[in-house]
């Protein structure tokens, strides 16, 4: 049968009638059938399906991170609050541009995804605190001399991408920890790397010294997604905005000589929520002891934040909240030169320092706290 094979391939190669396309295709061989390794297979398609969802998620989070160095930080000051839910937080660690507000009531988004940077409640060891969110599930964190890393990529969120240096600790401009002293000696930057599981979250934590620190889903309460509004409860009665306008156009303080502490009190804050600082200081106390002294120290140190980061509105906000019942005020002398306007705050009794100077006219000798 071999021979005869054999002859038959010699006679093709011959001038047999046919052509040179159909004496290939005759002479060619059979081709041989490949057995496959299903087991070799599988692991391939394992590897280039996990290296996709490396390159997924890398992807993904790159992507989240970028989003969020993008967002709005401002959140939205909300009139009506009936059906919402409001928190008051214990502690509030806000970094972004409404750092201010930390003490107001806030409202919160129990079911809303939370991305870096978001402001989130939680329960914490002394009860609700709110703080910056700095990382997610699965995210390797560190932080170093105030800057913040997610798998080596800086946070760009409220100013964290870059290390605090030590010359500019003291600089609210360029140290977004800085209000978090509380006007008190520079906190330390507790340097530290955290790897978050799936179910936690790394927020700031300013404890003790500048850190941060993971929470769980179990203690997450929600999404922080804006301020409840206050009105001014206050207001000056015509003959007293006749006296301020007046007094306005030359700060002549005997102008004022007929006025009420109350009312003098309110002109003085309402200067300060219209940023109208040299009326502001023309209407504080002229008298010098330690006490006037000290606040107006205070005041001189705290004035450039005032005037660059403090809007009208968010002045007139925090006013509306710390200074609520002020319409109700009375006013207690207390000695020859010295007196207090007292009424009850959203907060309780609250008192308001006042002086009277030489020309027998009472005048502010307070200052609301900026951080």
């Amino acid at each position: 049968m071999k021979e005869f094979k054999d002859k038959l391939k010699e006679e093709l190669r011959q001038d047999a009638p046919f052509t040179n396309d159909i004496k290939q295709r005759i002479l060619q061989k059979k081709p041989i059938k490949r057995k496959f390794n299903w087991q070799v297979i599988s692991v391939s398609i394992a590897a280039c399906f996990i290296i996709g969802l490396m390159l997924f998620v890398e992807f993904s989070q790159k992507n989240n991170l970028q989003t969020a160095s993008q967002q709005n930080e401002l959140l939205p000051i909300v009139d009506d609050v009936s059906s919402l839910d409001i928190i008051r937080p214990k502690y509030a660690h806000l970094l972004g541009e409404q750092w201010m507000l930390h003490f107001l009531p806030m409202i919160i988004d129990k079911e809303a995804p939370i991305t870096y940077g978001d402001y989130i409640a939680f329960y914490g060891t002394d009860g609700l605190v709110v703080s910056t969110v700095v990382g997610l599930g699965n995210d390797h964190v560190a932080m170093k001399q105030g800057q913040i890393l997610v798998e080596d990529t800086p946070l760009k969120v409220h100013g964290l991408n870059e290390q605090i240096k030590k010359e500019d600790i003291n600089d609210p401009f360029k140290n977004p920890y800085f209000f978090h002293n509380f006007g008190t000696r520079p906190a330390p930057f507790n340097d530290k790397s955290i790897s978050a599981k799936e179910k936690e979250i790394v927020v700031y934590d300013s404890d003790e010294g500048h850190t941060i620190m993971k929470i769980s889903e179990g203690q997450l309460v929600g999404k922080v997604v804006g301020f409840q509004n206050f009105e001014l409860t206050f207001e000056l009665t015509e003959q007293e905005q006749q006296v301020f306008d007046a007094f306005k156009a030359d700060y002549n303080i005997e102008k004022l000589k007929n006025m009420t502490p109350q009312a003098i009190t309110k002109m003085f804050l309402l200067s300060d929520i219209e940023k109208d600082y040299e009326t502001y200081e023309a209407l504080f106390t002229t008298n010098r002891n330690e006490e006037t002294e000290s606040v107006r120290r205070y005041y001189e140190k705290t004035k450039i934040v005032r005037q660059e980061l403090f809007t009208k509105e968010i002045n007139r906000l925090i006013i509306a909240n710390l200074f609520a019942g002020l319409e109700h005020a009375e006013f207690e002398q207390q000695t020859d030169t010295t007196g207090v306007v007292k009424f009850i705050s959203l907060e309780g009794p609250t008192e308001l320092d006042m002086e009277k100077n030489a020309q027998g006219i009472w005048q502010p000798a307070f200052s609301r706290g900026i951080y």
